[in-house]
């Protein structure tokens, strides 16, 4: 059973090692030190700050941060500041990494902060926040299959960041950590600019890495090109406006970031099978 834990002051954060979620929502300002075990950090609302392995981290609303086991860190934030941190204990991440890691060495986590990267996972953050804060009745009832879902992500795609790596013979962890880092800045970008016209060099120049590098390191990541990531976001968008909005289909094909109604129409049916008329339609 995963335990549940509300903090409103300073948090003494005992008995980490077991699985856990914490809401915190501060009622004064808070500077505090502690040693973590496998632990994402989620803010709802405010910004957060992390000071651990000589690094300054600053996690803003939405956005989430994963740390490694036993690290040591600092946590300082303003009264007001939301947030809800997941503690994964030791034993359930070697049981998840059984599964999905061909290596039995101890999983390391890239420790970068995400926000959009991985819709999958932010959405289930975003689910444990809702019901905590509206339904705690179907809060105990999902919350061990919420936890194990959202932990079973997490590894996967850490396990999986490692084998692309591997393949590209990137063997340090700090060198992986910057060269991610750079491939979550172009998803984050890719999500927030969607709707713009976006080309590989006005990607590559906000990232601040060559084009070719970034198609590769993008593609041997993600199993996409950045480009073939933008037109997903753009799809998937779409379709959300289809099955909710009264908007027109030309319309949806400017807001979802497409030149016009004929290249929407012609992407939209090769991609799922149906024109945006029948889509609409069929819902």
């Amino acid at each position: 059973m995963i335990q549940l834990e509300e903090i409103t002051s300073i948090p003494t954060f005992s008995n980490q090692l077991e699985n856990k979620l914490l809401y915190s929502n501060h009622s004064d300002d808070i500077s505090i030190s502690y040693q973590s075990t496998y632990t994402i950090k989620y803010v709802i609302d405010g910004v957060k700050h992390y000071n651990y392995n000589n690094q300054d981290i600053e996690v803003s609303k939405s956005q989430y941060l994963i740390l490694n086991n036993d690290s040591l860190i600092t946590t300082e934030a303003k009264k007001g500041t939301k947030g809800l941190s997941l503690f994964l204990s030791p034993k359930l991440i070697n049981e998840i990494s059984h599964f999905y890691s061909r290596s039995n060495s101890t999983i390391k986590f890239l420790e970068i902060i995400q926000r959009n990267s991985n819709q999958k996972i932010n959405n289930l953050l975003h689910e444990l926040v809702y019901l905590y804060e509206n339904n705690l009745i179907d809060l105990k009832q999902q919350i061990d299959d919420l936890f194990i879902t959202i932990s079973e992500l997490i590894v996967q795609e850490q396990v999986s960041i490692d084998n692309n790596f591997m393949n590209l013979k990137v063997i340090k962890h700090d060198t992986k950590r910057e060269l991610y880092k750079s491939i979550i800045e172009a998803k984050e970008y890719l999500n927030d600019n969607f709707k713009e016209k976006i080309s590989l060099d006005i990607i590559s120049r906000d990232v601040g890495i060559s084009k070719y590098y970034l198609h590769r390191l993008f593609r041997e990541i993600n199993g996409n090109t950045p480009l073939e990531y933008l037109k997903n976001i753009r799809l998937e968008k779409a379709k959300n406006k289809l099955q909710y909005s009264k908007d027109s289909i030309f319309e949806i094909a400017i807001k979802c970031g497409f030149d016009n109604t004929a290249y929407f129409s012609n992407v939209f049916k090769k991609h799922v099978g149906l024109s945006p008329t029948q889509f609409r339609k069929a819902l």
